[in-house]
C-alpha cells in the first residue's frame, strides 16, 4: 500500500468525483489558484498574489527540497476543468540528532478549498506524503503550522520553533562622535556560499538537533532575487521572505552573516538568522551591528496599508543567542517565547536503533555505565521494549501491555514520548503536568540518562 501511494503514477478515487494523485509541472497554475484563495486573511479579501509566487518557486524544478512532482493533490473531476481543491507537498531535509544524520520529510503548503473542508482530504494527502517519505527511508516527519491541527495526524510538539527578543530602535546606542563604524552590511553573492555554510554551522554544536543547510539551499536563496520576475514585482510582491547579507569589518573582510526580512509585516524588522565568526568579539561588535540593522530596517518596505512605523528589530533566533547575553544589561529587550515544531516518528523502534550511538554515549557518561537490563514503556494503545547489555542498546521492539498484571516500567500518552526523545521536555516536567506520564524508580534513572532535556535551535528553512 505505501509503495503504491508513494509512486509518481498513483491515482486514488476518494468518491464523489474526487481523485487524489501526485502533481506534474502542468498543475502549477491549479495549485497556485488554490493557494492564492486559501491563504487569505479573510473570505472577502482578494487572492493572495504571493501564493502564486510560492507555487512558481516550488515547482520550477530548481527548489532544493522538492520537485514539480512532490505535491499531493485532490482534484474534483465532477467540475469542468477538474479544479485542484486540496494539496500539500513534501520537502526533504537533513537534520542531525546529536551529530547523527537524520533524513526528515517536511509536509508543507497544506491547503483545502473552504467548500471541501471536513471531508478528510488533508488526511488523505498526508497518507501520500508520509508514504513517500517512508519509502525514501526517512524516519522522521516534521512540520510547522497552526496550533493543534497536526496532532490529529499523529504529530506532537517536540522542538522549539523560532522565538527571540525585540530591541526597540530608540534604545540602540548612537555612534560616538569622531569614531567611524566598525561594521557594515552587503548583499551576499554565490561566491560567499562556502563562508555562509561555515558560519551557519558554527553554533551547531550547542544545538542537540540541527537542520543542515546545503549548498543548493544557499544558492537558491541568493539567485532567486535576481530572477526577472522577482525584480519586476519587488520585495513586497514576491513570496521570498528575506535576503542574505554578509557582515563586514572596517577593512571589508567578512566577519559574519545575517538573514534579514526583505519586507516588514508590522512595526518590527525581522532578523531570521545572525552569526559572527568565532574570532569576532560579540560585545565589541554589538552596537555597530545594531546601527547597521537599524539603517537597513529603515528602508525595508512595509506590507499592507495598516503597516505601522518601523520601531523595533526582532531577532527571531530562539531562546538564547550570544547577542542577547551582550545586550542583557545595556538595552531593553522584549522576549517572545518560541512556538514548536510538530514531529512524527512512524516507526519508533527503527528510529531508536538509528540513534542508538547517541543513547549509548549518554549512558556511558551517566551514573549507569555498562547498564544491563530492560525498560518497558506503555503508550496505552501500544508500547515499546528497550533492552540494554553492558551499556549497548541491543534490542528495541514493539511491546503490548498485557490485559492483566501490567509490568510496564514507564508510561506516556501516545506521542508524548517524542518530547522526551527530542530533549524538548524532561521526564520530571512531563510527569509534573501529565498524571499519565510516569516512570518507576529504576526506569527514571535510565530515562533521565539516555533522554536528558537539551536545547535545540532548528531553523525552518522556509524562512531562511
Amino acid at each position: 500500500m505505501s509503495t503504491q501511494l508513494s509512486g509518481p503514477t498513483y491515482t486514488g478515487d476518494l468518491g464523489g468525483g474526487l481523485i487524489r494523485r501526485w502533481s506534474t509541472r502542468a498543475d502549477q497554475a491549479g495549485i497556485a489558484h488554490l493557494l492564492s484563495h486559501v491563504f487569505r486573511d479573510g473570505p472577502d479579501d482578494p487572492p493572495n498574489v504571493r501564493s502564486v509566487d510560492v507555487a512558481r518557486i516550488l515547482m520550477n524544478g530548481d527548489f532544493p527540497y522538492m520537485g514539480p512532482g512532490d505535491f499531493a493533490i485532490v482534484e474534483d473531476t465532477s467540475w469542468p476543468g477538474s479544479p485542484i481543491v486540496a494539496c500539500t507537498c513534501l520537502w526533504r531535509l537533513r537534520w542531525r540528532y546529536g551529530g547523527i544524520p537524520l533524513d526528515v520529510g517536511q509536509p508543507e503548503m497544506v491547503a483545502t478549498d473552504a467548500a471541501y473542508r471536513k471531508r478528510g482530504l488533508a488526511r488523505a494527502l498526508f497518507e501520500m506524503v508520509e508514504a513517500r517519505s517512508t519509502a525514501e527511508g526517512r524516519l522522521v516527519l516534521a512540520i510547522t503550522g497552526i496550533r493543534y491541527f497536526y496532532r490529529k495526524f499523529g504529530y506532537e510538539y517536540a522542538l522549539d520553533l523560532e522565538g527571540g527578543r525585540q530591541v526597540p530602535v530608540g534604545a540602540i546606542p548612537e555612534q560616538p562622535k569622531g569614531e567611524s563604524e566598525t561594521c557594515s552590511l552587503r548583499l551576499a553573492t554565490v561566491d560567499d556560499i562556502p563562508e555562509l555554510m561555515r558560519l551557519y554551522d558554527l553554533p551547531s554544536g550547542a544545538s542537540f538537533v540541527w537542520n543542515e543547510a546545503t549548498e543548493a539551499f544557499w544558492r537558491h536563496h541568493i539567485t532567486s532575487w535576481d530572477e526577472p520576475i522577482v525584480r519586476e514585482v519587488g520585495p513586497t510582491g514576491t513570496a521570498l521572505y528575506g535576503r542574505l547579507h554578509m557582515i563586514l569589518d572596517r577593512g571589508g573582510q567578512v566577519m559574519g552573516y545575517a538573514f534579514l526580512a526583505a519586507k516588514r509585516w508590522g512595526s518590527d524588522m525581522v532578523v531570521f538568522a545572525l552569526q559572527l565568526d568565532d574570532k569576532v568579539n560579540w560585545q565589541a561588535a554589538a552596537s555597530c551591528l545594531l546601527r547597521a540593522l537599524r539603517a537597513y530596517g529603515q528602508q525595508v518596505p512595509a506590507i499592507g496599508e495598516a503597516a505601522k512605523p518601523f520601531s523595533g528589530i526582532f531577532f527571531n533566533v530562539g531562546r538564547s543567542h550570544p547577542l542577547f547575553d551582550v545586550l542583557r544589561d545595556t538595552v531593553p529587550m522584549r522576549e517572545e517565547s518560541p512556538y514548536a515544531w510538530y514531529v512524527r516518528v512512524p516507526d519508533i523502534p527503527a528510529f531508536l536503533r538509528h540513534v542508538a550511538p547517541v543513547l549509548e554515549t549518554r549512558l556511558a557518561r551517566s551514573i549507569m555505565p555498562g547498564y544491563t537490563g530492560e525498560v518497558k514503556i506503555d503508550f496505552y494503545r501500544y508500547g515499546l521494549r528497550l533492552q540494554f547489555s553492558e551499556g549497548k542498546l541491543v534490542m528495541v521492539e514493539p511491546w503490548q501491555a498485557p490485559l492483566y498484571g501490567n509490568d510496564a516500567n514507564a508510561g506516556f500518552p501516545p506521542h508524548v514520548f517524542l518530547q522526551l526523545v527530542f530533549g524538548y521536555r524532561s521526564l520530571d516536567e512531563l510527569s509534573a503536568f501529565l498524571p499519565d506520564a510516569w516512570a518507576g524508580p529504576a526506569a527514571t534513572v535510565l530515562l533521565n540518562a539516555v533522554f536528558p532535556k537539551q536545547p535545540s535551535v532548528v531553523y525552518p528553512l522556509c524562512t531562511l
